[in-house]
Order: C-alpha cells, then structure tokens, then sequence
C-alpha cells in the first residue's frame, strides 16, 4: 500500500470510528503484510497499538510478534487458529499469543477494540515463563462463564483503553502495568485452582516451583535432546505422574510446549540470516524435514519464505529498540 493510499484508508477508518476511540497520535503507516508475516504498526516511539474496530473487512491467515488481544463491545465476532473455531460474543475476550498464526474471517457487524502489545517487557521473568504452556493456542475468557477472573480481565482492558485514548504523560507505562496485572491474574488463577490437584504428588506449592524452574530450563535448553523421561527427572515424578500433572499444570502436553518454544526460538534465529539447516539442529530438531513440517504448521510458511520476509522488513519487527515521544495531535 503506497502513502497516498494509506492516507485514504487511515481517513476513512477515522470517519468510521467514534470520536473518543480515534487514533490519538498522528505518524499511522499501515498494515505492512508480506506473506502472513505482519509487521505491527505501534504508535511511533512506543510499542503499542489498541484500536477501536468497527469494520467488516477480514484479515487472511497472518501472525506477528504482538501479543493481539480481542474484546468484543457490539455482537460478536469469530477467529480461526490452531485448527480450532474461536467464537466471541458480546464482552468475551480472546488473547493470542505472540507468533501464533491466525485468521479473522470478518463480514460481521459489529464493534470490538484490539490490542496489539510488544511481549518483549514480559520475557525473562521467572513467572512469565511459567506461563508459557497456557498460551500454546489462543485463551478465550467468556464473559458467562469467567467469573471473578472475567470481571478483572475486562476491568483492566477497558482502563488500558481508556488510557491509550486519552493519551496523557506516562500512558505506556500504565498500559504496561496492567498487562503485568492481567497475566498476574490469569497466573494466580490458574494455578491456585491446579495446585489443589498438584498437591496428590506432594506439597502443591512445591510443585508449582518445580514446573515453573522446569520452563526456565526449557528456555535455557530447547536445544538439547529432551525427552518425556528428561522431563520427569527433572521434577522428580515418574514418567507416568509427570505427563498427568502436567496436562495439569499446563492444560496442554509436554512435547507441545517445548516444539512451540524451539520454534519461536528458530523464528528469532532466521531474523539473522542464519541458514535453515542451521536453526534446524540449534533449535533441537532432528531434521530438515520435522523442522520445516512444525515449522509451517505454526506460521504458515517455509522457514525459507519466512527468513525472505522478514528480511524484506529489515529486521523493523518489534525490536522494542525504538526511543522517541508520541505527537499529540
């Protein structure tokens, strides 16, 4: 989309939205998409974007590395990934997670904000990581049903919103604050209510300690030869008690966790230059041909289409690097 054309979209997004939920900030370039690879157009100098979206018009399958929360305000609104049908009604809430590919089919009328946040400020802390197997596929918190957890949730994105737009000193920080806050919640939640049945194989806060030192270990060593056994021995549990407890500690398996760390550790590595062959064995794949399958299934493309891409950026995605003041209009 060349500048002129950008303009003309940018206006007429603006005419289509109300007044309180227009952009605050000027320097909007448009949605830069090759492939399914997008490249997330923050606020100049900052690393957020939230929009208050209105529109019927669809977006193919893509992924970026924003964490994109949806919240619905007007009916409903519908997202496909990881082989499964998301449907939003009024007020439910959808958080996808960084890299994850996903399509927003449109077509709908209706009214919902999207939130599109640079993950970076969360990654290395201890409890962050622990986390990371909640958020293999995307996590829908419904309004009906979530309860305590829900009204908490929403109550903070709706004062993230409220901050954005009013676009007063220190409004990236707030929003930052509360993005801590949600994943503190959705934590605190989780494994509160797990711990009760960790607590069979012992004391359940000593196991939660367990689990969260074994993701950092992921972290540090998705590289290795890892096995289900590993694993287990690292936490102390037989194979058998291990893979229970962690379906209940993670809602998902093991070997699903650790390919989806390896590969969003290869989609660094390819932002590189690094050869595909190369990121294939660092990342702790055994071939070619496994890596490049997980790979595609995840993203969309080849790793060798993916590195072009995002070499076709030049490196601009979500760097968290960029050093400047938002304009007020």
């Amino acid at each position: 989309m060349n500048h002129e054309k950008q303009m003309r979209y940018y206006q007429n997004y603006q005419k289509n939205v109300p007044e309180q939920y227009r952009q605050p900030v000027r320097g909007y370039i448009g949605r830069s998409l090759i492939g399914s690879l997008e490249d997330v157009d923050y606020v100049p100098g900052a690393h957020i974007r939230i929009w208050y979206n209105c529109h019927m018009e669809g977006y193919d399958s893509h992924h970026h590395s924003a964490i994109e929360i949806i919240t619905c305000v007007e009916n409903g609104y519908t997202v496909y990934s990881c082989d499964r049908t998301y449907v939003l009604n009024t007020n439910d809430i959808l958080i996808i997670p960084p890299r994850l590919l996903h399509r927003l089919p449109g077509g709908k009328q209706g009214a919902r904000f999207i939130f599109l946040i640079d993950p970076a400020p969360l990654e290395g802390f201890r409890e962050v990581s622990a986390l990371a197997p909640l958020f293999v596929t995307p996590m829908l918190i419904s309004a009906s049903g979530g309860g305590k957890l829900y009204t908490h949730i929403h109550d903070l994105l709706m004062h993230m919103v409220s901050v954005y737009f009013e676009n007063k000193s220190m409004w990236e920080l707030k929003i930052y604050a509360d993005l801590f806050s949600l994943y503190s919640a959705i934590g605190s939640y989780h494994f509160e209510d797990s711990n009760s049945i960790l607590s069979e194989e012992g004391n359940g806060s000593t196991n939660y300690d367990k689990f969260t030192d074994l993701m950092k270990y992921l972290d540090a060593h998705y590289s290795e030869e890892i096995t289900l056994e590993t694993a287990a021995d690292f936490v102390g549990f037989s194979k058998f008690h291990f893979t229970r407890l962690f379906k209940v500690y993670s809602g998902t398996t093991f070997h699903d966790v650790l390919r989806r760390k390896r590969i969003l550790a290869a989609q660094r590595l390819l932002s590189t230059g690094a050869s595909v062959t190369d990121v294939a064995f660092q990342t702790g794949f055994t071939s070619l041909a496994s890596f490049g399958r997980c790979f595609k299934n995840q993203t969309g493309m080849t790793p060798s289409e993916y590195r072009a891409m995002r070499e076709s950026f030049n490196g601009h995605i979500s760097d968290f690097t960029t050093e400047s003041t938002p304009v007020k209009e």
